[in-house]
């Protein structure tokens, strides 16, 4: 059986982690992964997909004020960092339209978009770039903020099983977490922590290839908003060279103003370098 999620992992919940639960299988994900004294779950595993994928698609808009505090490298090597802390907006329009911006005093010092086939970066005031790519290629994965990756940290999207892939269920204090590994014998791939109480997701962590965390994205205040459970408060890492650490709190939320749809649509910032992700890599003239 795959190992549990490590206490060192959250240490604000270390507490909670040392009360061992239960795993389980979901049915039809694959062949059962047991342990030896498992007990029976307190949480039913459809019940939680149920009641989990009925709240996601009960948000289809997100039109917010936001407060970001930025932490990102200011260069390739992630020698120097820039930190910013900038009110701005955030925009979500499902299945894929995210936009997030930071301002101070009226001028833009974040923007990061994606929308259709297009996703951005905007750094401006240390080096006034930004780095474009196309959704679903390689670009993707040289961002230092992968679009798909923070469309998932926001936790607001359905979880259906893949096929050929296993999910367990594990149960830890107040937590069920779901864990999503690639294959039966796989590596993990994504691991949801859940509060048991309420099936609303508190923790996202997802995983490359080789079995390295690429982020860690934490619900930290729910609000009712309409009737509705929204998170206001995130904080996501992403664990790539360079960590990039990234505080949204939503405030003046609604769920049903729609945002602009152009407000997805890539422009060039004027006076700005642009940098094509897409774009084979320039070679050192002394490399091989």
């Amino acid at each position: 059986m795959k190992s549990a999620p490590k206490s060192r992992d959250t240490p604000r919940w270390a507490a909670a982690l040392a009360a061992v639960g239960a795993a389980l299988v979901l049915a039809g994900c694959g062949p059962i992964r047991k342990p030896p004294h498992a007990r029976p779950p307190q949480v039913n595993p459809e019940q939680l997909l149920a009641a989990h994928n009925a709240w996601a698609e009960s948000i289809q808009h997100v039109w917010a004020r936001a407060d970001l505090a930025l932490n990102l490298p200011a260069d390739d090597a992630g020698a120097k960092r820039d930190r910013y802390d900038v009110g701005g907006h955030f925009f979500l329009a499902k299945p894929d339209g995210l936009f997030i911006d930071g301002d101070i005093l009226g001028q833009t010092v974040f923007q990061f978009g994606v929308g259709g086939r297009t996703f951005w970066l905007w750094v401006k005031p240390s080096v006034n770039t930004v780095w474009v790519g196309r959704r679903g290629g390689a670009a993707e994965g040289r961002l230092i903020i992968s679009p798909p990756a923070l469309l998932e940290a926001l936790g607001v999207f359905r979880i259906d099983p893949a096929a050929g892939r296993e999910m367990t269920l594990e149960e830890f204090g107040r937590h069920a977490v779901l864990s999503e590994y690639a294959s039966v014998r796989g590596p993990l791939v994504r691991r949801l922590w859940f509060n048991r109480d309420t099936f609303r997701p508190e923790r996202v962590d997802l995983y490359e290839a080789g079995g390295k965390r690429l982020l860690m994205g934490e619900m930290l205040r729910y609000e009712r908003i309409g009737g509705t459970d929204v998170c206001t408060d995130y904080r996501i890492r992403f664990f790539t060279a360079g960590e990039v650490d990234m505080v949204v709190h939503l405030k003046d939320v609604s769920l049903t103003k729609e945002p602009n749809p152009r407000i997805f649509e890539y422009r060039r910032p004027p006076d700005a370098k642009e940098v094509d992700l897409d774009l084979p890599r320039p070679v050192a003239a002394d490399s091989p």
